[in-house]
């Protein structure tokens, strides 16, 4: 199936009004170490790629070899996801964002994320995620959903995605399963899901479920 794209000026708007970070979850991210971006799969939304790679100012083509892979689902539905089996690919040699004010928008409000239950959306904050123990945070990622509605994303979209955005990967094993693909590879989904990790191993990732959520710091 392929679904219609978003336009281009609804995700302008988007980032317009909900910039991703602000001063309570800058230094939290920093001492995480990016776990998010060590066992996640980032995932770009119907036409998200023509829209960055215009903000790029380069070709579709050179933007989905230089950043995505596709994922195809069970019934053939392409999935458009950033390199598997490597740290995020925006990621400059300073380890800086080269695309923070039109990144992916699944990137942009993580630990926001989401299910669907009859027919409905519904957002709710990743507790993986050491940004949910500050409750400052997790009200402040709040602020997205509302903005999330206007995008108008497809819930039977979102049903695939459903299928493995919840879970973590084992980069090194995702790497060496790509090494014989091409630039811009394609994976099935039963091939993404035979790569899962097992278990989260390092320390400096390690979350500590039983800290408590802070009381707001404004």
């Amino acid at each position: 199936m392929i679904f219609k794209k978003i336009p281009m000026q609804i995700y302008e708007n988007f980032h317009k009004m909900f910039s991703g970070n602000n001063e309570n979850t800058f230094n939290i991210c920093r001492e995480c170490g990016g776990a998010c971006e060590h066992n996640k799969i980032g995932t770009l939304l119907p036409g998200e790629e023509e829209y960055m790679a215009r903000k790029m100012g380069i070709s579709i083509s050179e933007f989905k070899i230089r950043y995505l892979d596709l994922l195809k689902m069970d019934d053939g539905t392409p999935i458009q996801v950033l390199k598997l089996g490597k740290l995020c690919p925006f990621l400059n040699e300073e380890e800086v964002c080269e695309c923070q004010n039109f990144k992916p928008v699944f990137c942009k409000i993580y630990p926001l994320v989401f299910t669907v239950e009859d027919e409905k959306i519904n957002f709710t904050i990743d507790n993986w995620c050491k940004l949910s123990k500050k409750k400052a945070c997790r009200l402040y990622f709040e602020t997205a959903i509302p903005l999330l509605s206007n995008l108008l994303i497809p819930i039977e979209w979102l049903k695939h995605v459903i299928s493995y955005d919840n879970l973590c990967f084992d980069y090194d094993q995702l790497e060496k399963c790509r090494r014989e693909k091409s630039k811009y590879a394609v994976f099935s989904l039963e091939e993404l899901l035979n790569l899962q990790k097992a278990e989260i191993e390092t320390a400096s990732l390690c979350i500590d479920f039983g800290q408590k959520i802070e009381e707001p710091v404004f």
